[in-house]
């Protein structure tokens, strides 16, 4: 494969990405939802960290630094809780909820 080849699959692969990425914010806002309102179950907790950890390592594949940056510290924050089997109490809720929205405000940017 050339440069140029090599270039345009990832342009096209970035645009892909860009394209569904609303998509991929609703699942993180129905899944933080559900983990909220006391659905908590590790099935859904990992979902929604391997979600993050993929939007994270994804959007810096393609330039979106600020959304990868942003995706992996929910992610990170997240983890905390994880072992734990809980959301945190009210303060680290509104914290996570805090970042997700910032999430979603530069994945629409």
């Amino acid at each position: 494969m050339s440069d140029d080849e090599f270039r345009k699959m990832m342009a096209a692969l970035g645009a892909e990405f860009r394209q569904g990425l609303p998509e991929r914010m609703d699942l993180v806002d129905r899944l933080w939802r559900r983990l909220c309102d006391g659905r908590v179950d590790q099935a859904s907790m990992i979902e929604l960290i391997q979600t993050l950890h993929t939007l994270a390592g994804s959007a810096g594949t393609f330039g979106l630094d600020e959304v990868g940056a942003t995706a992996a510290e929910a992610e990170s924050r997240l983890e905390a809780y994880r072992e734990a089997g809980t959301v945190a109490d009210a303060a680290g809720r509104a914290e996570i909820s805090r970042v997700l929205e910032t999430l979603r405000r530069v994945a629409e940017a």
